[in-house]
């Protein structure tokens, strides 16, 4: 008995992407959206932490541009999905072939500037924790970041035809020692990166638990070694393919991944705004900066410590001691200040007394008899 078709089955359209042997768009939109979730995720985070400390740095400025390229090269990698990147070379059509492998063109163009501006971001953010000493190997890290960038852009943008769009696969001979060149310098400078800080962690006086903790978070750009590698393991895939619209797709999802993982890494710096983890052994954790209220009358300081609080994190007791000179009660207004002294990091902390001598007391890490030490 033939089976009789459904009024529902007739007005359902078809998927806008689809994940099958010969197309692989679904997957390329999915992964995409992903890597547009991560670089605006990276900005909302960075924008916050900007808001709570009232500055702008250099890095985020970098930051900025990094997600904006991120963001075009997000939709120009979905425009090549709507003509057809990720589907057999069959399944396309004349008309949509051109402008199907110009926006791929530009798209990894795009990947190589996002992934270098990373890179630059890390070391401009790095210039904020280094001592004198050090600057010279900071600066020269830099200049090679921003140097591979643009080499990186020009042998990838120049290929073999006058139409380099059009050179995917192995008829330009170049292509894939090109990938290679770009892909071995790539983890040259990720090594770099990492080690950089290690040599400035390993001169701070503090302890190696510590040292281990600092230089864990500071290492999570490690993860973009191996994307690295794995990218030009696809890209070889897609060059040596005799289709290579359809292998290149699994080239450009790794290529998404890593550039939403490139900007991602770069909040780690702000994590602290909500893990709070810079905490001294007493467990109090500072949520603003107190370098504010530095040098301002005793008017303004009632006025700022009404709206500022500093919390004990492990709420074992309240305090209730001396007034401040305001109205509002007892109340002992508590800041904190970190200042770098050669490889000497030194936490300061202001407590305003009204019947008490008022003063700053540099506070370090309490010794067995109760001195006070370096923290760092």
């Amino acid at each position: 008995m033939p089976a009789r078709s459904s009024p529902l089955q007739s007005e359902i359209s078809p998927p806008l992407a689809a994940d099958t042997d010969y197309d692989h768009s679904g997957l390329l939109v999915v992964v995409t959206s992903l890597a547009s979730f991560l670089t605006l995720a990276s900005l909302s985070i960075r924008a916050f932490v900007a808001s709570k400390r009232s500055s702008v740095l250099n890095d985020d400025y970098v930051l900025l541009t990094a997600v904006i390229c991120a963001c075009v090269q997000v939709s120009v990698t979905l425009t090549s999905v709507h003509y057809g990147w990720g589907k057999m070379r069959g399944m396309v059509s004349d008309k949509n072939c051109t402008p199907m492998l110009k926006t791929v063109y530009v798209a990894d163009l795009l990947y190589i500037l996002v992934v270098g501006l990373s890179k630059i971001c890390s070391m401009v953010f790095y210039r904020n924790l280094s001592i004198r000493r050090s600057m010279r190997a900071n600066y020269a890290i830099l200049s090679a970041c921003s140097v591979w960038t643009v080499l990186a852009i020009t042998i990838l943008g120049a290929r073999c035809s006058e139409s380099p769009w059009e050179d995917i696969d192995n008829h330009c001979a170049g292509l894939l020692l090109r990938w290679k060149v770009i892909c071995a310098l790539d983890i040259v400078l990720e090594a770099f990166i990492l080690a950089y800080p290690a040599g400035i962690i390993y001169k701070v006086q503090i302890s190696p638990f510590k040292k281990f903790i600092i230089f864990t978070i500071l290492s999570c750009r490690i993860i973009l070694i191996p994307l690295s590698a794995i990218h030009l393991y696809f890209v070889q895939k897609q060059i040596q393919s005799p289709n290579p619209t359809l292998a290149g797709t699994y080239a450009t999802i790794v290529a998404q991944i890593h550039l939403g993982v490139s900007v991602l890494v770069l909040t780690v710096s702000s994590l602290k705004m909500f893990v709070a983890v810079y905490e001294d052994e007493q467990g109090l954790a500072y949520t603003e900066d107190a370098s504010k209220s530095l040098g301002i009358s005793n008017n303004d300081n009632c006025r700022q410590w009404k709206t500022r609080s500093w919390r004990r994190s492990r709420q074992t007791k309240k305090l209730s001691l001396s007034s401040t000179g305001c109205d509002d009660g007892p109340f002992i207004p508590l800041a904190s200040e970190t200042r770098v002294s050669g490889n000497t990091i030194v936490k300061s902390v202001h407590i305003s007394v009204t019947h008490e001598a008022r003063g700053n007391i540099v506070l370090g890490e309490r010794g067995p008899h109760g001195h006070s030490g370096d923290i760092m």
